[in-house]
């Protein structure tokens, strides 16, 4: 095996552990909505006693790059897998690892949230369900819950594609696309990459009408027909994961450019906050030039801070580990799983007099260790775990080894 070889097989350990954590700290924001202060019960029906700014931020700073990273490994991944597979068998497997745990995830989880937020209503209401229900929960409009990433993911494995073979047909001496990795190549080696690759993104989170500072790249699970700017920055970034794959000496690039990208990403935060608690606070309507300012902050934290956990994870997490293997196939069915008990953990705490970082961490520790051990029992031996992951293993016997986690990741 050529050092090449090794090199490229190293790196893809540390993006697997990227994505792992990616969809892990999709729990955390979750566990965290029920202590943001003043949280509209239509966005998330538990609010707990104490609740804290603090919260707030953090919050806010997840949502800021997770899901950029996700799309972004997503796109690398899936460029990987299609040049394995051919374009057939590559659609037959996302039907199987992306369809079918849409379809029946979202089932499960829309009568399990069902029943939690009425409890969590009951609770708020002294114990009793009012009658009728008040109109911002009858009137709910259906959504994709927080499977909606999985939608975006078809949309995206299309558009790719489609796009894939309009260039070719276009271009069949791929003079285009070798220019286009000429591009991306000076950029992502260049100070000044990350920026550019940003004033995309800004443009279309400026052009949304009814933009809210603090909202972010809004959440694209309320409609059949994705909202144009989310789709376009998503798509943007898995596309720019896809082109990677073409150039992977760029994963060394981002790898040696992290810390810079999370101090860019940084005082591009310092920008965006201030900004989101002054409206917030004034209540007022901004003007098209301060939405262009926070839009292009915001792009630009968003691309930097993505851009520095990617190069983090290559950085400080690029060998091969049997624990991190694991977890990045577990990964996947504790972020379809959690969302019911998490709410259920938080309805259930709501009122308990103890502190809201108390309560937080020992929300995330609880669920965290009960959707572990539900995937070692009930997923990983069983038809769930061959679905997931695209393997099957032997269920674990009392007292041997646990045995080696699979190669591929949760989500290719």
């Amino acid at each position: 095996m050529s050092d090449s070889t090794v090199e490229t097989q190293t790196r893809l350990h540390g993006l697997d552990a990227a994505r792992a954590i990616a969809l892990l700290l999709g729990i955390v924001l979750h566990a965290g909505l029920s202590f943001v202060p003043g949280v509209e019960f239509r966005k998330w029906p538990v609010s707990d006693v104490s609740q804290s700014p603090v919260v707030s931020v953090g919050v806010y700073v997840i949502h800021v790059f997770r899901m950029s990273v996700f799309f972004w490994l997503a796109g690398f991944f899936g460029s990987i897998m299609l040049g394995r597979l051919g374009v057939k068998p590559f659609l037959r497997d996302r039907a199987r690892r992306i369809l079918a745990p849409l379809a029946i995830g979202w089932v499960v989880s829309f009568v399990l949230l069902a029943f939690v937020g009425l409890w969590a209503l009951a609770r708020k209401n002294g114990g009793e369900l009012p009658w009728p229900l008040p109109s911002d929960v009858a009137d709910a409009p259906p959504n994709f819950l927080h499977l909606w990433f999985l939608y975006i993911l078809l949309w995206l494995y299309a558009i790719t594609l489609g796009l894939r073979h309009m260039v070719r047909a276009l271009d069949p001496r791929e003079r285009l696309t070798h220019a286009t990795d000429r591009v991306l190549g000076r950029l992502l080696s260049s100070h000044w990459g990350a920026p550019v690759l940003s004033l995309p993104i800004a443009g279309a989170l400026a052009s949304i009408q009814g933009w809210r500072m603090g909202e972010g790249v809004p959440t694209p699970a309320f409609s059949i027909l994705p909202p144009a700017a989310s789709l376009f920055v998503f798509a943007y970034v898995f596309v720019l994961g896809w082109l990677v794959d073409r150039q992977r000496a760029l994963l060394r690039e981002l790898e040696s450019r992290w810390l810079s990208n999370l101090g860019v990403g940084l005082l591009a935060l310092c920008v965006c906050l201030p900004l989101v608690g002054l409206v917030e606070l004034q209540h007022f309507e901004f003007s098209m030039l301060l939405r262009l300012g926070y839009a292009t902050a915001y792009a630009l934290a968003l691309v930097c801070l993505s851009f520095s956990f990617i190069g983090a994870a290559l950085r400080w997490l690029p060998g091969e580990s049997r624990s991190l293997r694991y977890l990045a196939d577990a990964s996947y069915w504790m972020y379809l799983a959690h969302l019911p008990l998490v709410m259920a953990l938080q309805t259930a705490i709501m009122f308990v007099p103890l502190h809201w970082s108390v309560k937080l961490v020992a929300l995330n520790g609880v669920a965290c260790a009960l959707l572990l051990w539900s995937y070692r029992h009930w997923v990983r031996p069983t038809w769930l775990g061959e679905l997931l992951n695209g393997r099957r293993h032997p269920r674990p016997v009392r007292g041997a080894v646990q045995a080696n986690a699979a190669t591929s990741g949760a989500v290719d």
